[in-house]
């Protein structure tokens, strides 16, 4: 089951042009539409669950949806990344509704929104 973008909490990281999830996904299936201003998954069959998109997103706005086989549609896991950034608490959500939080250590990398190209002036990305 792929990764799902939640488009009330998308903001598309304001006027990024290749927010953390696009640059962090290595299948290259997640894009932004500038249009909407929301980031999404173009290729739901292409995707294989690795998970980097979920931990870049500033906005918690991706989730893993579990397949039927292990806990049916209602069923997801989502990560809070810490302010330390050196803690994630997953919770995970079963068939059922029933809530369990895993706190682990985790190295989460800083992701900016969008990378530099020698030579441009550093973008503003102040709202």
């Amino acid at each position: 089951m792929p990764v799902i973008v939640d488009p009330d909490k998308c903001n598309g990281c304001h006027n990024s042009k290749q927010p953390p999830c696009v640059r962090m996904c290595p299948g290259d299936l997640i894009v932004k539409d500038f249009q909407t201003n929301k980031a999404y998954l173009k290729y739901f069959e292409d995707c294989w669950d690795c998970l980097p998109c979920i931990k870049a997103c500033p906005e918690e706005a991706i989730r893993f949806q579990l397949s039927y086989q292990m806990g049916f549609f209602s069923a997801s896991l989502q990560p809070h990344i810490h302010r330390d950034r050196q803690n994630i608490t997953w919770t995970l959500v079963d068939a059922h509704g029933h809530k369990e939080e895993f706190n682990i250590r985790t190295k989460v990398l800083e992701v900016a929104l969008d990378e530099r190209i020698e030579g441009e002036p550093t973008p503003d990305f102040s709202i």
